[in-house]
């Protein structure tokens, strides 16, 4: 049985998710041991900007025009809007070449090996359903279910599955949401306009439970730590990592906080993007 990791990478004129991929790619080797391979709309750009990756496969898709829109914060003080190819997630069944994959989002930091023994889980299915936000004061109702009155909510930010027939119905299940998105999204009374693999995620759970509570779907180990897009990263020291956290009430102040030997989903890509080419991601 094949076991290993799979990083989405499709630039935007705002973000190099491409960079941040190896970077990423970098820990995943370190931490869970398994090869990595990257699913890609632009290999030309990998190899020639990047010749000495590490990925043990390069899926291409198809370069296409189809993307979102939304808006991305570098702080709270400042925002860009940019596309957001997000609509191919729900493919990785098919194009994975492993048995057992573990997909993870190229802004979601390893810094441990926590994951690691739920590699050789027998589940079908692993996903988080609890967060923790490093700020602590921050309300997580927006996390709990997808709205105050409905479903629970899942990150697919990272998740582990196994290739079965169990597993290929779940994602035909998360294409066809995907594809009739205004229907599914009226009738889960979801605010956002755009497709959310989240959202797209915690309703495909809820239909395979048999919309109820269910167990299709089983929790990671731990809960999955977040930095706000209102956060910067500062630095990293082997698993050690830095941050400045917006402080509570003060719009644009912040407070330095360490973290050791945690995995977090670092949602202020520009920040992230910046200490990977060397700066201090302010």
């Amino acid at each position: 049985m094949t076991v290993g990791a799979i990083l989405f990478a499709q630039n935007n004129q705002a973000i190099d998710y491409t960079q941040m991929a190896v970077f990423a790619a970098d820990r995943i080797m370190q931490y869970l041991d398994i090869p990595v391979s990257i699913i890609t709309d632009d290999r030309t750009y990998l190899l020639e900007k990047f010749p000495h990756h590490k990925f043990q496969n390069i899926i291409d898709i198809p370069l296409t025009g189809t993307a979102q829109h939304r808006k991305f914060f570098d702080g709270s003080l400042t925002a860009k809007t940019a596309t957001w190819k997000n609509l191919t997630r729900s493919n990785v069944y098919d194009l994975t070449p492993y048995d057992t994959t573990i997909v993870l989002d190229t802004d979601y930091i390893l810094n441990s090996s926590v994951l690691k023994p739920a590699l050789d889980l027998d589940h079908d299915f692993q996903i988080y359903k609890h967060a923790f936000d490093l700020a602590g004061y921050r309300s997580s109702s927006a996390f709990a279910r997808i709205n105050p009155y409905s479903i629970p909510f899942y990150w697919a930010t990272v998740f582990i599955f196994q290739k079965n027939t169990i597993m290929q119905s779940f994602f035909v299940l998360l294409d066809h949401i995907k594809d009739n998105w205004i229907y599914f999204r009226t009738l889960y009374t979801v605010d956002s306009p755009i497709f959310r693999n989240d959202i797209a995620f915690s309703i495909a759970i809820h239909i395979m439970n048999g919309k109820s509570n269910g167990e299709f779907a089983v929790e990671l180990p731990g809960k999955m730590t977040f930095a706000s897009d209102k956060d910067y990263l500062i630095s990293t020291n082997g698993s050690t990592m830095k941050f400045l956290v917006e402080k509570e009430k003060y719009l644009g102040e912040y407070t330095a906080l360490n973290t050791k030997g945690l995995d977090v989903h670092i949602m202020n890509k520009y920040s992230l993007s910046r200490y990977i080419n060397g700066g201090t991601g302010v």
